[in-house]
């Protein structure tokens, strides 16, 4: 699935990230454009360490906001490590951007509202 602000998903996403980086103007497909180095907040020049760490630390928060802010719960055989290991992946690539990040986060939880 591409990124699109009608899935409740990728709507959680956009919405969290426009908030955690203070930047409530960004438009959902400008975001969806964010690589994944400016989401976890990673300058370039740092060390491999930095960068797993500020991508672990990224996808607790995420984890966080998704299951109390938006009280999604796991997708069927999902659990927390489950989640977060799956969205470290896309964090830890520097390749990689917000669209990357989106689908994987539709599979792993199940937002209010869905089908």
């Amino acid at each position: 699935m591409s990124w699109n602000s009608n899935n409740r998903a990728h709507a959680a996403l956009w919405t969290f990230e426009i908030w955690q980086k203070k930047m409530r103007d960004s438009g959902f497909d400008e975001v969806g454009e964010w690589k994944t180095d400016f989401i976890i907040g990673y300058a370039a020049g740092g060390s491999t360490d930095m960068r797993s760490q500020n991508a672990l630390v990224h996808a607790e928060l995420l984890d966080e906001a998704f299951t109390s802010l938006f009280r999604a719960t796991y997708e069927a055989n999902i659990d927390r490590d489950t989640a977060i290991n799956s969205m470290l992946a896309v964090l830890s690539d520097s390749s990689k951007t917000m669209t990357d990040l989106a689908d994987p986060v539709d599979s792993l939880y199940r937002f209010i509202g869905e089908v």
